[in-house]
């Protein structure tokens, strides 16, 4: 397998990348990867992209033939850019928590998927884009968060501020008493680790509650056949919080070797292959 691995610094983790590194460097009879920047995805700026601020995407034929079925690893934003120039595929979509695991077994609080004018404009709630990976996420009273500007368009490209977009969905749950996070890794479809990332590393999940997780998950027509899980330990019980593909996942454990590669092997089929669209939900 060829392999792409972006090599800016913002945004990404060095640990991860060394760790992805020597994974690759001690499979290099098998496996061959090069550095890329985000911006070699892109067309030197023209006059026309200047008013517009926007960049072009290269086409295929701009790179080698191996880049056609290359591996990306990176931030989000290099994976998609990548899947839009050679796969015609706008994004990874956001699987967040599997339509198979909402309930209240392995949700244990007020969890919905809604539509921007759905969501409340005052309590205190977790909420974050569900439909595209890593936009934001805010946790708190939404009263002092969301303003009436977020739901109106942008109306020039300087404009950084957060605008909730009209075709996608967002969380909306409710704010439980955290005690400990874990990530837990499969990979082709079997429990490979877990790790804790976040809390008190004596208060353990359930393990027969990730076990059927897992079962259930990987029974259902779309699921990636390697993927992250992660938990959270609260005072009701252990909890899904939610589910990535493994182009989106972080590492956060270091012992890995060959099957970290085909993990994201398995991401890159499912997004061809899947990339199942959010779905809406709520049981407030």
């Amino acid at each position: 397998m060829f392999f792409i691995l972006q090599n800016e610094p913002v945004g990404r983790d060095p640990v991860q990348n060394a760790i992805i590194q020597d994974v690759l460097d001690h499979n290099k009879y098998s496996h061959s990867y090069e550095y890329v920047s985000i911006m070699d995805f892109y067309k030197d700026d023209t006059d026309e992209d200047i008013f517009t601020m926007k960049r072009v995407l290269k086409t295929p034929e701009d790179f080698d033939e191996r880049y056609r079925e290359a591996i990306p690893i990176g931030t989000v934003r290099f994976v998609e850019a990548y899947l839009r120039m050679f796969k015609g595929i706008e994004r990874d979509n956001a699987i967040e928590i599997p339509p198979i695991l909402r309930t209240e077994e392995f949700l244990k609080r007020k969890y919905s998927i809604v539509p921007r004018d759905r969501i409340p404009r005052q309590g205190s709630y977790f909420i974050k884009d569900a439909t595209q990976q890593k936009v934001f996420s805010y946790k708190g009273e939404l009263e002092y968060f969301l303003h009436d500007e977020m739901f109106r368009e942008k109306t020039n490209e300087f404009d950084t501020s957060i605008r909730l977009d009209p075709s996608h969905l967002y969380q909306v749950s409710e704010i439980v008493n955290i005690l400990a996070e874990y990530r837990v890794y499969v990979l082709n479809r079997e429990i490979n680790s877990m790790c804790i990332f976040a809390g008190d590393p004596l208060v353990f999940p359930d393990a027969d509650l990730v076990r059927k997780a897992v079962r259930l998950i990987n029974g259902q027509p779309d699921s990636p056949r390697s993927y992250s899980l992660d938990l959270m330990t609260t005072p009701r019980g252990t909890a899904i919080t939610e589910v990535h593909n493994f182009l989106s996942v972080g590492l956060y454990t270091v012992d890995w070797d060959e099957e970290l590669l085909y993990a994201f092997k398995h991401g890159m089929d499912y997004v061809k292959q899947h990339n199942t669209e959010q779905t809406e939900f709520t049981n407030f």
